[in-house]
């Protein structure tokens, strides 16, 4: 499994790339962005998606309910379970998946309460994407599976060089072509 700090170094030079949404999206924790960075070799990408739970719950507390608490789960669920990028012939398959969240976790394990907290999303997955040299066309889901999610900003590095987009909510694929 890949860590965060190799990830990281992985995707460093992405720093600069992203610097122009910086300067768009001063604050890192804002409502309605998300930020999704990929590291491409061959068939294989790294990626590391950055986002507010508000953006994919609609809420960003510890869940209090029940309804909540499904919520949470089936979100989990889903980001570690589901290739965040993919090919036009949907070929990726996820080789594995980290997610890191203050409000993971059931009702119970929350119980001491967590008032005034911005919660955010991490989720590293590495991909297996057999036809990645085929096309230069990605496409994302989550826009659509998450329509809290008004922007997301998407920087790479890979082989043929580095780029960055930013997809609308009626957006889903993007080029790597320069």
């Amino acid at each position: 499994m890949v860590s965060s700090r190799s990830l990281s170094l992985l995707i460093a030079p992405l720093i600069a790339t992203g610097a122009t949404f910086a300067a768009e999206n001063p604050g890192s924790h804002q409502h309605g962005h998300a930020e999704l960075q990929l590291a491409i070799s061959g068939q294989q990408v790294e990626l590391l998606l950055r986002s507010p739970a508000h953006n994919l719950l609609g809420f960003e507390h510890r869940a209090r309910t029940p309804e909540q608490q499904q919520r949470v789960d089936s979100v989990a669920l889903w980001l570690n379970e589901t290739p965040l990028i993919n090919t036009p012939a949907a070929s990726c398959t996820l080789e594995t998946a980290d997610l890191q969240s203050g409000i993971t976790g059931t009702i119970e394990d929350h119980q001491h309460g967590d008032h005034g907290q911005h919660a955010d999303f991490e989720v590293i997955q590495v991909l297996n994407c057999p036809d990645l040299g085929n096309s230069d066309i990605l496409s994302t889901p989550l826009i659509e599976r998450f329509p809290g999610l008004e922007y997301l900003e998407i920087a790479w590095i890979g082989p043929s060089g580095q780029g960055a987009v930013r997809l609308a909510q009626d957006e889903n694929r993007f080029s790597l072509a320069p």
